[in-house]
């Protein structure tokens, strides 16, 4: 199956700055309508959200991915967003996660090597990526 099948499995990931410090009820409510999102369209994936930065990683059928970039790109939540990478998988790394949250406690506790590397520089988006991506190993045995 090529990549642009629309029932081609797809990981999108990005960063963006927030136009505004999120704070916590925007976050919650923020997750509870991704997850419903996700959850109607088969998606999943991690979000990350750091001194009012997002990076995340979705993953799903290419149509549906496709869908969701869109809309993030036109989110008043979101200036500066920038693709970091989008490629055709063979499995999902996040398969048991509708989307995951990590915010600053989380992401010191548990992915301190992303520290420092959510501040929209594009010099650091390999490292972003791979610190991104290493939480995938909790989100397969879940």
């Amino acid at each position: 199956m090529d990549l642009e099948h629309p029932d081609q499995l797809i990981e999108l990931s990005y960063i963006s700055k927030a136009t505004q410090d999120m704070g916590l009820s925007s976050l919650i409510h923020l997750f509870d309508v991704s997850l419903k999102w996700n959850d109607d369209h088969g998606l999943t994936g991690v979000l990350f959200y750091e001194n009012q930065f997002f990076s995340q990683i979705i993953e799903g059928k290419r149509a549906d991915v496709q869908e969701i970039w869109g809309k993030i790109q036109k989110d008043y939540r979101h200036q500066i967003v920038r693709q970091l990478a989008f490629n055709s998988i063979q499995e999902r790394a996040f398969p048991n996660w509708g989307i995951r949250f990590y915010g600053g406690d989380l992401i010191a506790k548990d992915v301190p090597h992303l520290t420092g590397l959510l501040d929209g520089i594009p010099n650091h988006d390999v490292e972003l990526l791979a610190a991104m991506r290493s939480v995938s190993d909790g989100a397969k045995k879940q």
